[in-house]
């Protein structure tokens, strides 16, 4: 099998982490925290510096001790779980998809202030173009991504050292300002500093990574907060906070005042080029955490295929280029709100990522390096983030903005269940344990009397047969089926779930007086091949991990001749059905292997895929 290809050097990684972290933020965010507490924020900026360089030795430390492209998720399920994990993994997933998007909303913000919308399609054009990029290999995106970031600190230089000779005292007086007002300057600030994740992705395709990454992430933090530091510095001392505060791309009014008029419209163009070239690396380090997560099998497994050629995870690179599309169209026109969605959920992760550093101190977890802040240094940054949200959240109309984070970085919880259920046997055990007591009234949204009939005239049974419900989950099936036969049939009720079978056990008992219904769970399955008539499954096929080696031990049990009829459910609510429920031609496909007829059906409806499948052996 193909996998990913280790090629980044020292350098070549310490620019990328640079670019990286600093991304859009850096050109944004001095006005925003000057409209908040003025020539204060530079205590902001200090503050947040201090904090960032003490929780990256704490990302050191966990990038030391597993080196994977998963980056948080990977840390995350070795020490919480693989359900916690999929849902760290998700959020850090949805913070690239909306860091892309910020990053797109705030370049062409600067090239074109006063027309944003008109441009989607050039949005579109740069997606399409860096995820190409991406996908031809980590050599030729690499090479991108280093001269974009040797541009961008250069232009931050060519900014500080001539600023820094121009700044007039005066603006710098502080000012009397609330704790709350700086505070938020200090939360807003926060998304300077992020970004950690995204260089951590690549650790499966850095030299030495073990040793090399740790001593990155600590270096391109310092480098970071010192040029954030200086450049807000400069500008403060440069333009004063209202105007500064003002002007959401204030680095062209910074430039003006430096080196004359025109010279913002200049910066203007090259700052485009560096935060599309921040873009571009989150573009081609955020579908390795894709990768990382189908390989564990909590995620579609085609994320993890590898380009023969490339070496990249050519799908992932596929499904992320269409859903940066879809964010960046919905927040396109407004950079703060996006900004908004994200802090939260950064927020959350890296609140996790220091929660797992307890953990793992806790169990005495070794690695090649260890942060010196202690288990107290991260349990005060978890109660400081805690504190920021909180104040942000006493703003107007700050709870919306926080419930749509939440909503995103649950999203991808209903996918992580599909796709366990379709490959955890046990997983799919308790999941139906415990919903059990909702089960009929959940299912029956989509199983109508309508889809009973249908499934059961397919099984043309005969007073007398003997039938297999596989997977019968309350017996919604079951009941009708035994109305139908009789006495003279006998109906075996097979699941994986006890408690799913108690609640058929009970349900059938009460409906009617008739005692032709065995019921087994699947776990004790064991038959005498051609010993059923008659055999069906209704929303079962889905969830088959290997479906062809499943229907295959399934089918020894049905006697020549014999009849089945399935029901299945594809493509519901946009998620993709499993390959082999795709479409018609795939079923059939699938059926002629196993050498037995079958007519498909695919009804669409309810969001859903209705997929009937019938015949004989």
């Amino acid at each position: 099998m193909a996998q990913l290809k280790r090629s980044i050097g020292k350098r070549t990684l310490l620019i990328l982490t640079i670019n990286s972290i600093l991304g859009s933020s850096i050109f944004f965010l001095p006005a925003i925290a000057a409209s908040y507490s003025g020539p204060n924020s530079i205590i902001a900026w200090i503050l947040m510096a201090l904090v960032a360089i003490v929780m990256s030795t704490y990302f050191a430390e966990l990038v030391s001790k597993y080196p994977k492209s998963g980056g948080i998720y990977e840390y995350a399920k070795h020490s919480f779980g693989e359900s916690r994990a999929f849902l760290v993994g998700w959020i850090s997933w949805m913070v690239a998809n909306i860091a892309i998007a910020l990053e797109i909303v705030g370049a062409l913000l600067y090239l074109f202030p006063n027309s944003p919308f008109a441009h989607i399609p050039l949005a579109f054009l740069f997606i399409v173009i860096f995820n190409y990029i991406s996908y031809r290999g980590i050599d030729y995106s690499s090479r991108m991504l280093l001269i974009f970031g040797g541009i961008t600190c250069f232009s931050l230089l060519a900014i500080i050292i001539p600023g820094s000779l121009s700044i007039n005292s005066a603006n710098l007086m502080p000012l009397v300002v609330p704790l709350p007002l700086l505070f938020l300057s200090v939360y807003f600030i926060s998304d300077t500093f992020f970004g950690w994740e995204s260089a951590a992705y690549l650790s499966e395709e850095v030299k030495n990574a073990r040793k090399v990454m740790p001593r990155i992430m600590v270096l391109s933090t310092v480098v970071v907060s010192s040029l954030a530091v200086a450049l807000s510095f400069v500008s403060l001392g440069i333009i004063n906070w209202r105007e500064l505060g003002s002007t959401p791309a204030s680095l062209t009014i910074v430039a003006d005042a430096i080196f004359g008029n025109g010279a913002g419209n200049i910066f203007s163009i090259l700052i485009f080029m560096l935060i599309m070239g921040s873009a571009a690396s989150w573009i081609v380090t955020s579908p390795r955490l894709l990768y990382a997560m189908a390989r564990d099998k909590v995620l579609i497994s085609r994320f993890a295929r590898i380009h023969g050629k490339y070496h990249t995870p050519h799908n992932a690179i596929l499904f992320q280029t269409i859903v940066i599309s879809l964010v960046t169209v919905i927040g396109f026109a407004d950079y703060v709100t996006l900004l908004k969605l994200i802090l939260p959920l950064e927020i959350l992760m890296y609140s996790a990522m220091l929660l797992i550093i307890i953990k793992m101190r806790t169990n005495n977890v070794k690695g090649s390096y260890r942060s010196i802040f202690g288990l107290h240094g991260a349990l005060g940054i978890i109660l400081f983030n805690v504190f920021l949200i909180y104040m942000w959240l006493q703003q107007p109309g700050s709870l919306t903005l926080f419930a749509m984070s939440i909503m995103l970085g649950l999203f991808g919880f209903p996918l992580y269940i599909l796709i366990k259920l379709g490959t955890d046997r046990k997983f799919t055990e308790r999941f139906f344990d415990k919903i059990s007591w909702m089960w009929d009234s959940l299912f029956s949204i989509w199983y109508t009397k309508r889809e009973i009939r249908a499934v059961i005239r397919k099984l043309k049974m005969k007073k007398g047969s003997v039938v297999l419900d596989f997977g019968c989950g309350s017996g919604i099936t079951t009941l009708e089926l035994a109305k139908k036969i009789g006495n003279n049939g006998t109906i075996v009720a097979v699941d994986i779930s006890e408690k799913q079978l108690k609640k058929a056990f009970n349900k059938i008992e009460k409906a009617v007086k008739i005692s032709n219904v065995v019921f087994i769970k699947e776990l004790q399955l064991t038959f005498e091949p051609d010993y059923f008539d008659a055999l069906t499954a209704v929303g079962v096929l889905e969830h088959l991990g290997n479906p062809e080696e499943s229907l295959r031990r399934l089918f020894k049990n049905l006697r020549k001749g014999g009849t089945y009829s399935f029901l299945s459910f594809g493509k519901s609510f946009g998620i993709p059905a499993p390959e082999f429920l795709s479409s018609r031609r795939n079923v059939k496909e699938l059926f002629e292997k196993l050498n037995v007829k079958a007519n498909v059906r695919i009804e669409k409806k309810k969001f859903t895929e209705y997929i009937y499948i019938w015949g004989s052996k």
